[in-house]
């Protein structure tokens, strides 16, 4: 950061920033960036059970891997082309790590911008892209490293706003360049745009790359927004590396009045020389009673300088980095790096020549939540002892939490790690989603299924009933046809010959010579003869469906009438109407069980009187026939078996019994 010069920095002056946004907004436009991929094939071979099984495990993982933490925050946004026509041979960046390196480890990391509506997007990477590495200063022809097309490993899926790990063990290089293969196409002019935000060549846990001079033919100079140096500043598009979305206060805060003239500055002691890498800045987070302007990396100092020493007194110190003239660009949530270029010491100063302005009064103020030392890779500053120019103004912030190992993100990971969790995140992301969406339409097909078997399975089930019901219209049809046939047989068997026999009667009857004692035999023949053709006729209108001919009441009584001549009979038949609401075939069984209940007191029951009551309601009909004859045998007396055969027919209970006066009482209850 210390050969930026001062085309990087930013003016102080108030309308500058708003320039800055504005030519940012033009030269930028969100929105150029490429698209998602589909859902992978493989998906489709994965059974429900299966993909629920795998989208647990997923989820299971997403909560052990760190959050990719995208906040508004201040910083630089990193290297950016801008050209009209799409030449990606005018477009690359390369990176001069100085002298010849080893390395095994490249990670791009793509350029992110917030827009309005906080929602942060991909900024302008590449499709597809390759990475060459060279040799020496001289070298031109160089060596592939890494080519988007061929090894789709690492991009896949594409990186969204995650960082791209590229391994390349047991390669060299002194300069690596990315070369895109395509520019995106702003979507409202012609220029076509390539955008990154840093570039890490680890070997092992060095950052090999920071610091390192930048060199591209073609590049945007926007500062402190754009610039071809921003690729290797250390800035990133994510706040620190930590295990955490957010925790508790964690760091020291100063408070130096206004009186004051001394430079607040922060000392650790190593406990010995180390030979340092870099120095990382975490700024410290305040808690949520603080509004969001003051909470991002309050206490950050806009002019300090780094020194690196083997004495406390820090008498011939090692510069590590130094701000210019103008004002040093908030980080706000994000890390802050710097390299140390290999300086050796014990001691490291942080000097604020600049603290940044208390936001309530005059005073100033000094903080930060970690300060991390590098030496060959691995974090030497845990532990060691802090010595502060001023008190803390917090006294559960104490000094010791400035190397604690725990920034205002969480537990600090080591960045090469924490690099590759996010990448992880975004292959776990992307495949969580794809098999969620996979679920999803596993499940839609299934409900068209369902539906479809319903609809199929209504149709059968429609068709079957159809099929029940028509073989009913057939077989209802076959009986009306049988019981047509037998009616048609006899009406005009038995209706005929009962008619001739009551014909032949009258003429035998009316002779001349006929002895006198027979005519009333003859009479009495015929009277019998046209009773039964009227009960066959009777017979063939119930097996027609068409009732009886003068109704239920009306033939009870002819019955009546024609049975019981010679007895004294009392007739009490009540509700008519309701008695024909009965069906054909019940009225025909109960007609035939009154005809053979009078025709038993006839025959066998020497009786003189009959007393015959019906009584039909909406609820029941009963019919009780009394006669005052000898009574029938069995206490109590035992029903014919004509009379309990049409009982059964009718569903009807039959109760027998002898009243006091002497004769039998026959019962029949129907319930209706």
């Amino acid at each position: 950061m210390h050969f930026l010069g001062d085309e990087m920095t930013m003016s102080g002056k108030p309308g500058r920033l708003f320039q800055t946004a504005l030519a940012l907004a033009i030269s930028f436009p969100h929105g150029a960036q490429s698209a998602a991929p589909s859902r992978p094939d493989s998906l489709s071979r994965l059974s429900v059970s299966e993909i629920k099984e795998e989208i647990a495990s997923t989820r299971t993982r997403l909560d052990q891997l760190p959050q990719r933490l995208i906040r508004e925050s201040g910083g630089t946004l990193g290297f950016g082309t801008h050209l009209k026509a799409n030449t990606p041979g005018n477009a690359w960046v390369e990176v001069d790590l100085l002298e010849t390196h080893h390395f095994d480890t490249l990670v791009v990391v793509p350029a992110v911008l917030i827009d309005e509506r906080k929602a942060a997007s991909n900024f302008a990477f590449p499709e597809h892209f390759q990475i060459r590495g060279y040799a020496s200063a001289e070298d031109s022809t160089g060596h592939l490293l890494f080519d988007s097309r061929t090894d789709t490993e690492a991009l896949t899926p594409f990186p969204d706003r995650s960082p791209v790990i590229i391994h390349c063990p047991g390669s060299s290089a002194r300069r690596i360049r990315i070369i895109p293969n395509a520019l995106i196409k702003e979507p409202i002019s012609d220029y076509h745009i390539f955008a990154l935000s840093e570039l890490l060549v680890f070997d092992g846990g060095r950052n090999l790359a920071l610091g390192k001079p930048v060199s591209s033919p073609k590049w945007t100079r926007h500062a402190p927004v754009w610039h071809k140096q921003y690729l290797t500043d250390g800035y990133m598009p994510y706040s620190g590396p930590g295990s955490k979305t957010d925790t508790p206060t964690n760091g020291c805060r100063m408070v130096i009045p206004a009186h004051n003239s001394t430079p607040p500055s922060i000392t650790l002691d190593l406990g010995r020389e180390y030979p340092l890498d870099e120095i990382r800045l975490h700024p410290l987070q305040m808690d949520r009673n603080f509004v969001v302007f003051h909470k991002a990396a309050l206490g950050f100092p806009p002019g300090f300088r780094i020194d690196v020493s083997n004495d406390a007194e820090f008498t011939a110190p090692t510069r590590v980095f130094a701000t210019g003239p103008d004002n040093y660009p908030s980080p706000g949530h994000r890390l802050a790096c710097f390299a140390a270029n290999g300086a050796s010491g014990r001691f490291v100063r942080i000097l604020a020549s600049r603290p940044a302005p208390h936001p309530r009064n005059r005073n100033s103020l000094l903080a930060f939540a970690e300060i991390e030392v590098i030496s060959r890779g691995i974090p030497v500053s845990p532990g060691a002892d802090v010595r502060l120019s001023h008190q803390p103004d917090i006294k559960r912030l104490p000094p010791s939490m400035l190397t604690d190992g725990v920034s205002s993100n969480g537990r600090i990971l080591p960045m090469r790690s924490w690099l590759a969790d996010l990448s992880e995140r975004n292959l776990m992301e992307t495949r969580l989603a794809a098999l969620r969406a996979e679920l999803q339409d596993r499940y839609l097909r299934q409900s068209r299924t369902i539906r479809r078997l319903g609809w199929g399975t209504g149709a059968t089930l429609f068709l079957a009933l159809a099929a029940v019901l028509w073989q009913q219209l057939i077989r209802q049809r076959q009986i009306y046809r049988l019981k047509s046939d037998l009616a048609a047989d006899l009406h005009d068997e038995f209706g005929g010959t009962f008619s001739g026999l009551a014909l032949l009667a009258d003429e035998l009857a009316n002779e001349k010579d006929m002895p006198r004692p027979h005519i009333p035999r003859l009479a009495r023949i015929a009277e019998i003869s046209r009773t039964s053709a009227n009960n066959a006729r009777a017979l063939v209108q119930i097996l027609e469906s068409r009732g009886l001919t003068g109704g239920l009441i009306g033939e009870m009584r002819a019955t009546a009438k024609l049975l019981m001549l010679k007895h004294h009979c009392q007739l009490d038949l009540e509700g008519g109407k309701l008695a024909e609401k009965l069906t054909p075939k019940q009225k025909w069984h109960l007609l035939l069980f009154f005809k053979e209940a009078l025709n038993n007191i006839v025959k066998h029951a020497r009786a003189s009187s009959v007393e015959i009551r019906l009584r039909v309601t909406t609820q029941q009909l009963c019919l009780t026939i009394t006669d005052n004859g000898r009574g029938l045998d069995g206490t109590p007396p035992n029903p014919p078996a004509h009379l309990a055969m049409r009982a059964a027919k009718l569903n009807a209970k039959l109760d027998l019994s002898a009243p006091p006066a002497g004769g039998t009482t026959v019962n029949l209850t129907k319930m209706l």
